[in-house]
């Protein structure tokens, strides 16, 4: 009972790590309760096998014994409260320990105490404090052991829980069966006659209850953490789809001009390789944008999109750089590759309509580290025009025809 009451609530423990806001606090509080309930379960379960001396009878006070249900539960919910916590220190673990301890200790000097034995039972003093010692060292292993859940390779999670629970139970049945041998009973000692709970009987219909319990428990817990784990998934989706779409342009297709300059920025920092920036600029963007509207404007961006991205499909990014400017990071280009560059943007371009009408287009290249090492200065000599394509087709490089129409 003791292990697989510590199973489900390090279960518990473990999942409240990724597990925010009322739910956190929910299955906080169920963690706390099975724990607790295991620990009390326990007791009179180990009572029930107990023969007292004398042939006397036991039985417990009601009351007291409800009363000593609380300090495990809450021992426990304080525990994994401070052991789930994102970052923890060592004084936290102590703590955790200490509390867990004290709680285990509590429940069962309390169950005890439940007996109204008059004289009271007596403890040997060594035995009383090893049971005490057992419980807290014990419990900070468990707790240790809880942490490291999060450190291990997926396939190992399931034997390391299951350490984990066996330790705690070995902390919840050797502080047991010590403070057991430490107990110390009045030949004159007397219990009373109308104590409601017999002890013969009770441990059996506990232990049924708390099981039954536990599993109802886990059975709730497995299909709440599955919801709370869809409704992550989506948030992740959800997450990743508006960052995608935060560094896309939504009409080109291409990435974002704000996206290029942290990707350029990055490039810089990172390395020192040589590398080329190619630009696209739309002449006649503005007056098409005048005459026609924003949607056929668009239409011409989309066209120069898909010729920009075809030619240049080995680039490590393409971005629209501007309203009417397109721009892509790649492997330096020589004068040669850079002319085969611009006929592939021609001819693709060729066949838009659109785009022989209102196609004029410029694109310039700057080379680091040849041209210049900042990113301004890149991005301001790469828009200064090598080639020129006019509304009839002609290409120019520097005012002198490279390529007929």
């Amino acid at each position: 009972m003791a292990v697989i009451a510590s199973y489900i609530a390090l279960y518990f423990g473990t999942r409240l790590f990724v597990i925010e806001g009322p739910a956190r606090k929910f299955w906080l509080a169920m963690g706390g309760v099975c724990l607790g309930s295991g620990i009390w379960s326990m007791h009179f379960v180990g009572m029930s096998a107990y023969t007292m001396p004398m042939d006397m009878e036991m039985s417990f006070s009601a009351g007291l014994t409800f009363l000593s249900w609380i300090p495990a539960v809450l021992a426990s919910t304080l525990a994994l409260y401070v052991i789930t916590r994102q970052t923890v220190k060592v004084r936290s673990i102590v703590a955790s320990s200490l509390i867990m301890g004290g709680g285990i200790c509590a429940m069962h000097y309390g169950g005890m105490y439940a007996m109204q034995m008059h004289p009271q039972i007596g403890y040997d003093p060594v035995l009383f404090w090893l049971s005490v010692l057992i419980a807290v060292v014990a419990s900070g292993a468990a707790m240790l052991i809880c942490r490291a859940v999060r450190l291990v390779p997926e396939k190992y999670v399931f034997m390391t829980k299951t350490l984990a629970a066996l330790v705690m139970g070995a902390a919840i049945c050797g502080m047991h069966y010590t403070g057991m041998a430490a107990a110390i009973y009045s030949p004159e000692a007397l219990i009373p006659g109308d104590n409601l709970l017999q002890g013969d009987w009770m441990g059996i219909p506990m232990a049924v209850i708390s099981a039954v319990f536990l599993i109802i428990a886990l059975i709730v817990a497995l299909q709440d953490f599955r919801e709370i784990e869809r409704e992550k998934n989506v948030r992740e989706q959800r997450a990743a789809w508006v960052e995608s779409r935060s560094h896309t342009d939504p009409v080109s297709g291409l990435s974002t001009r704000h996206h290029f300059d942290q990707f350029l920025l990055k490039r810089l920092a990172a390395s020192s390789a040589r590398f080329s920036l190619v630009y696209l600029e739309l002449q006649d963007y503005q007056s098409l944008f005048n005459q026609q509207g924003e949607v056929v404007a668009n239409q011409l961006v989309q066209d120069a999109s898909a010729a920009f991205s075809q030619a240049l499909a080995s680039s490590e990014l393409q971005a629209r750089f501007s309203r009417h400017g397109l721009i892509a990071l790649l492997d330096p280009v020589d004068d040669r590759a850079f002319r085969e560059l611009a006929g592939v943007i021609r001819t693709t371009l060729a066949a838009s309509s659109l785009a022989r009408e209102f196609g004029a287009w410029k694109l310039g290249v700057s080379h680091f580290p040849g041209s210049a090492s900042s990113t301004r200065m890149l991005v301001s000599n790469a828009r200064e025009p090598r080639i020129s394509v006019r509304y009839d087709g002609g290409l120019m490089v520097e005012g002198e025809r490279l390529l007929a129409s």
